[in-house]
């Protein structure tokens, strides 16, 4: 066995959890990558909610828009109900298709525990790499320490003939 079968042989253990640590970093910035495209709609879903929400101003009976005054009314007395409106091509169980359109919307809390959820498994992820990469620098450091050791040893063995 030659100086550099020999070292191949040696090394051989490190290149190949450096291998492995090199695809699971890649796995683990797919999945930040993912969970943060996510997070950025979520947070532009919200922000687009807050902003439509805000630029409109409560209307009163008559048409024109509410200024100054108490915010919160006392409730008037009056009750009124609406009555869905039916169609005939309506699904079996009754509802509407618009109703089950604006049911399959996510609400600002159902987004906010996603956010949360999402924000919290990429800090996870984070972590994870830090310590991937770590392993992967210790891995490097092994092949290079062998290879400067083998490296030394053909040197002395071209020198000596």
């Amino acid at each position: 066995m030659n100086q550099f079968e020999v070292f191949v042989a040696s090394s051989e253990s490190a290149r190949s959890d450096a291998w492995r640590y090199l695809r699971r970093l890649r796995e683990l910035d797919n999945r930040i990558e993912e969970d943060m495209h996510r997070l950025r709609e979520i947070a532009e879903t919200v922000a687009t909610s807050s902003v439509r929400s805000t630029t409109e101003q409560p209307l009163r009976e008559n048409g024109s828009p509410c200024r100054g005054g108490k915010r919160k009314r006392a409730f008037s007395g009056r009750a009124e109900s609406v009555a869905p409106a039916r169609d005939d091509d309506e699904s079996c169980d009754g509802a509407s298709s618009d109703t089950s359109l604006v049911t399959l919307e996510p609400t600002n809390a159902q987004l906010f525990v996603e956010y949360r959820t999402r924000r919290h498994r990429v800090l996870r992820y984070a972590l994870e790499r830090v310590k991937v990469a770590e392993e992967i620098k210790a891995c490097g450091n092994d092949v290079k320490e062998s290879l400067a050791v083998h490296m030394t040893q053909l040197q002395r063995t071209l020198r000596g003939t």
